[in-house]
């Protein structure tokens, strides 16, 4: 995937920004600002701070960066409207897609930190593939807004993509209508930021499913990591309450370790 021309274009493009959309996309801006960048300045300029050898031990300083990404999703009014079990639901569900977007947006260089982190817990293959996946978000971190929006949409998912083997549907949240027509509105949002900055419609969708292949790379790093996770139980019982909640189990509804 080549880095498109949308990033680099000033904003003269084929739809301007309605007032409302305008204040939408400043509240998301600032809201990032306020929560993840503003305790990411105050913490270790490098992430992880040391390297791990063991898959716990880098979950468990993982854990550390959680709580910002949640205090970033409590901006958003639509995500403050969801009943508690839901919320829940919707961070275990896509806590993968939560750190595989904000992980490149935070930490914009990857350290060799975390890449003798990530060979020495997950191997070579995993690693080769989460490279490749910094690689291809770097192009969209250009865009002060684009990702931003991005992460709204993907955890304003009702799907249950973690639990693809089970039958269970206490995995599906309980208003999904309501998730549903919350998502809508982001989407809605994306694709008239988009047309905001590209000069044709052609532009527009040639840029948009370029985005959307970028997503799907994602989800399927992060299925392969949640897969090999899932096999390693005894790192699993080794890892602070929060990411146990994550892992040790998926189709629990709620969970007092979770900050929300």
């Amino acid at each position: 995937m080549q880095s498109s021309s949308l990033i680099y274009m000033t904003s003269n493009g084929i739809k301007s920004l309605s007032p409302s959309d305008q204040v939408v996309l400043a509240n998301i801006f600032h809201a990032y600002e306020n929560t993840c960048i503003s305790i990411r300045n105050n913490e270790s300029p490098c992430f992880p701070s040391i390297v791990h050898n063991s898959m716990h031990e880098f979950l468990n300083e993982l854990s550390t960066k959680v709580p910002m990404f949640i205090d970033y999703f409590k901006y958003v009014p639509e995500f403050a409207r969801i009943s508690m079990d839901d919320k829940i639901r919707l961070v275990k569900t896509h806590f993968g897609v939560m750190i595989n977007i904000n992980e490149p947006l935070l930490y914009p260089l990857t350290s060799s930190n975390l890449t003798r982190t990530w060979s020495n817990v997950f191997g070579p293959d995993i690693t080769l593939r989460l490279v490749k996946r910094n690689k291809i978000i770097e192009q969209y971190t250009i865009d002060p807004i684009l990702l931003k929006i991005v992460l709204i949409i993907l955890v304003l998912s009702s799907d249950n993509s973690r639990d693809l083997d089970t039958f269970d549907l206490d995995v599906i949240c309980d208003d999904t209508l309501f998730i549903f027509h919350a998502q809508n509105i982001y989407v809605q949002l994306l694709w008239n930021y988009i047309l905001s900055r590209t000069t044709s419609y052609r532009d527009a969708v040639k840029f948009y499913n370029k985005l959307i292949m970028c997503i799907l790379f994602m989800s399927n790093v992060d299925r392969d990591i949640d897969s090999h996770i899932n096999k390693c139980k005894t790192e699993i019982q080794q890892m602070v309450p929060l990411m146990q909640a994550i892992w040790s189990d998926s189709n629990k509804n709620t969970d007092e370790s979770m900050p929300i």
